[in-house]
This record gives structure tokens, C-alpha cells and sequence, in this order.
């Protein structure tokens, strides 16, 4: 019931910022509210729109990602922000090791990136064209977003790309589902895997959908173990961060197909041993525990039948 409540009020919420958002973007570059409400795909890679592209996508990660989280949060729990899990760490070490985890994770998510793309083009012409189609659409837009001439251009980047999806994804993600999933499977792991195949999903991006459920995975494991969402926040936003500065730098390209080359596999490969070693020491170490987490309520909520 929490889960079907949760969508509800995100789909609300979304219609509701996504209104407001195209008026206030509408006002700001002179348009109408029907020129950008009837806007294609592909008009999102016109560079002409960038910042009309920029500020819609504020609008949605609010309308999606932050309200929703903290509306449902305030809702369901006497304590919506430990709800969230917006709460210390259990040891100050743990942020530390989940930002390692997340520069070792860069490399490991690459390779499986390479993998998935070559699972790609193993399926049927007319699924490729499909998957292919939605890809380009998706890379347009971001495209734009990336596109970074200026100091000033990689700070609003950094906030667009970087911040603005790690602390709203997190309390959408991490902050809400996983904490109901795992609920549902009675079990942390099962819960963590879901949400990350769910996370993934939601990007509609069928080219990076094994990396990007990996990516989900961890940092659903950071923070199970660590006890704080801002565990998560900080390698989310760190491991979104990595891939701004290259490409500002032009030390990546959206574009670049590295292949499987045997040096490219060994440092995937080595990368995905360091995240696994990294994250079971996080286990050994934390205190959390299904029981933990989840004690029979003492407070009643607006959810608890009467």
C-alpha cells in the first residue's frame, strides 16, 4: 500500500512541478507554455535550447526525485529525515571507504558498459534499431548538458550532472524504494538488487542498463552498511562528478567505444575485485541488520490501520 501511495503522490507532485517548471522556464526564454509542453526528442540536443533543457530538467528532478521523498517521508514516519536515512554515518571512516569504492567502481561500471553493448548487438536487428534510437535521443540531451566551454560552464554541470541527481535519485531510490523493497522481501540484499534493477529501468537507457543496475547495487549496499544516505549522496554524486571533469578535460568522450581490449578487462576486472573487497569490509564492520532497521513500531502513522 506504501509502495502504490508513494507512486501516486510522485506521479501528483511530478504534474505539478512539471507545470510550474515549463511556466517559470516559459517566462525566463520567452516562450509559450504549448512551444516547450510540444517539444520532440530530438529538439532536446538543440544546442539553441540548452538552457531551456537545463531548466526543465530542475524542474522534473524536483517534480520526481526530491518532493516526492520528502512529502511521503514527513507522511510516514514521526522522524522523516532518519526516515530518509539523513542521518551520521555509524563510524566517519564509513564515507571515506564508500568514496573509495566509488572511484574503484568507475572502472568496473566501464567495462560492464562494453559488455552490455555487446549484448546489445547480439539481439534481433529490429531490437537493436529500437534500443538505438531511444540511446541517441537520450545522448542528445545530455549532450547538451555536457557541453562545456567555460569554468562557470563545468560548475553548472557539476550541480546538473552531479549534485542535483545524487541527492535527489538517493532519496528517491535508496531514501524510499529500497527502504520499502526490502520491507517486502523481508531481506536487505534481495531489496537492494530490486531497487537497483528499478533505478536502472527508470533511465530508459537500454545500452547502459547492466553498468547503471550495478551502480544501483552499490550504492544500495553503502547504504545498508553504513547507516546513512549520505554515504550514497557523496559516492553517487563523486562517481557523476568523474565522468564531468574527464570529458570537460576531453580526456573522455561520450562517443569513444573503448572495446575489450586485455588491459581494458584487467582493470575493469581488478576495479570490480576492489569494490567487492571494499564493500564486504563495510559489512563486517557495520552494525545493521534487518531487525535493526526495521523494530516493530512503537508510533503509529497515518499508514497503521485502525
Amino acid at each position: 500500500m506504501q509502495i502504490m501511495i508513494f507512486g501516486g503522490l510522485t506521479f501528483g507532485l511530478l504534474l505539478l512541478a512539471s507545470f510550474v517548471g515549463v511556466s517559470i522556464v516559459a517566462h525566463i526564454y520567452n516562450l509559450s507554455f504549448n512551444q516547450i509542453a510540444s517539444m520532440k526528442p530530438q529538439d532536446f540536443a538543440r544546442p539553441e535550447l540548452a538552457g531551456v533543457i537545463k531548466g526543465l530538467l530542475i524542474a522534473n528532478d524536483l517534480g520526481i526525485f526530491i518532493l516526492p521523498p520528502l512529502v511521503f517521508s514527513y507522511l510516514a514516519d514521526p522522524h522523516p529525515l532518519d526516515y530518509l536515512g539523513l542521518r551520521p554515518a555509524q563510524n566517519n571512516s564509513f564515507l571515506l571507504i564508500g568514496l573509495l569504492t566509488m572511484i574503484a567502481a568507475y572502472f568496473a561500471v566501464e567495462l560492464l558498459g562494453s559488455l552490455n553493448e555487446s549484448i546489445v548487438y547480439l539481439l534481433p536487428k529490429s531490437t537493436q534499431q529500437w534500443i538505438l534510437s531511444g540511446e541517441a535521443d537520450a545522448n542528445g540531451q545530455m549532450k547538451n548538458i555536457l557541453s562545456m566551454k567555460k569554468p562557470v560552464d563545468l560548475l553548472t554541470t557539476v550541480f546538473l550532472a552531479g549534485a542535483l541527481p545524487a541527492i535527489g535519485e538517493e532519496l528517491f531510490f535508496r531514501g524510499i524504494l529500497q527502504k520499502l523493497f526490502i520491507q517486502v522481501f523481508k531481506s536487505a540484499w534481495p531489496g537492494i538488487i530490486f531497487t537497483g534493477f528499478l533505478f536502472s529501468a527508470f533511465h530508459m537507457q537500454f545500452m547502459g542498463f547492466i553498468p547503471r543496475m550495478a551502480l544501483g547495487v552499490i550504492l544500495g549496499a553503502l547504504y545498508w552498511y553504513s547507516g546513512s544516505i549520505y554515504t550514497s549522496m557523496l559516492g553517487h554524486f563523486i562517481f557523476n562528478t568523474i565522468s564531468v571533469f574527464l570529458i570537460y578535460f576531453k580526456v573522455a568522450d561520450m562517443d569513444d567505444k573503448s572495446g575489450l581490449s586485455i588491459g581494458y578487462m584487467v582493470t575493469g576486472l581488478a576495479s570490480l575485485f576492489i569494490v567487492v573487497f571494499l564493500i564486504n569490509y563495510l559489512r563486517k564492520k557495520s552494525t545493521t541488520n534487518y531487525a535493526v532497521v526495521f523494530p516493530p513500531k512503537k508510533e503509529s502513522t497515518i499508514f497503521d490501520e485502525p
